[in-house]
């Protein structure tokens, strides 16, 4: 059987993902029922009417169920009425599903300069040792001087050598660099610098939205050594922490690529 992944069933959130005329669309809905290999989930409409797809649409599913990410590439989809004539529309599978990573189903290649903060995993995780972090605090400070960073290549120093503030004593060594995203996604980022770090490192990211900021932090999951014009180095960021609009910003982002597309 194709149609098959752990705790797939009526009822259960599913993405259909609609690639057409070299964008990517993204539609959440819901399963109404299961049948053999086929799904079906009430019909997608707007006010123009039913969705209607084209022969040359290229349709994948993609279920997720705990921390496992399922998905189905090359789903045949139609318009289907059944025999109480209600209408759905009906997702077959081609291929069985394959286990694959959340931040792939939905991404958005861009080229921005931007400045990035990043802390050190050791800095952070002496922080978080409730019976170090009274000693550790003094000797972090010190060892990551406004000297000492200067003398790193790409890295400035923005925090401050001994904080007399609790608040800023309890936040580790925060540094700053100009960096390259590459690609965006609702659970991280591409980042492309000359500065290197490690797995585990923490980076932030800001960026103007509208009249206000978008803002995400994630961890250093995937290090490449690339020595290209964007950097030394590509990261691949996995989010821990974002701003309640960077979805939305994402979705902005991602209508202005769909018309430079249709100009």
């Amino acid at each position: 059987m194709l149609l098959s992944a752990d705790g797939l069933d009526e009822g259960s959130s599913i993405d259909i993902l609609i690639k057409r005329n070299g964008a990517t669309y993204k539609i959440t809905s819901f399963v109404a029922k299961i049948e053999d290999d086929k799904l079906f989930i009430n019909p997608i409409s707007s006010k123009k009417g039913l969705f209607q797809f084209r022969f040359t649409d290229v349709v994948d599913m993609v279920f997720k169920h705990g921390a496992q990410t399922w998905r189905w590439n090359n789903v045949k989809a139609m318009l289907y009425k059944d025999k109480e004539g209600t209408i759905y529309h009906s997702f077959t599978p081609t291929q069985r599903a394959v286990l694959t990573n959340r931040r792939n189903t939905y991404r958005l290649t861009v080229s921005i300069r931007t400045k990035i903060t990043y802390q050190y995993k050791v800095d952070l995780e002496a922080l978080d040792n409730d019976e170090e972090k009274n000693d550790a605090i003094v000797p972090l400070y010190e060892r990551f001087s406004t000297e000492q960073a200067s003398e790193k290549k790409g890295m400035t120093f923005v925090g401050k050598n001994a904080p007399d503030d609790e608040e800023e004593k309890r936040k580790a060594p925060e540094f700053s660099t100009f960096a390259f995203i590459n690609d965006l996604s609702e659970g991280g980022a591409s980042i492309s610098a000359d500065v290197e770090l490690g797995m585990g490192d923490v980076i932030s990211l800001k960026l103007e939205y509208k009249n206000s900021e978008v803002t995400a932090k994630g961890t250093i999951v995937r290090i490449i050594e690339e020595n290209t014009k964007r950097g030394k180095f590509q990261y691949g960021l996995r989010y821990y922490e974002k701003s309640k609009n960077y979805v939305q910003f994402l979705f902005d982002e991602q209508r202005k690529y769909i018309n430079d597309m249709k100009k």
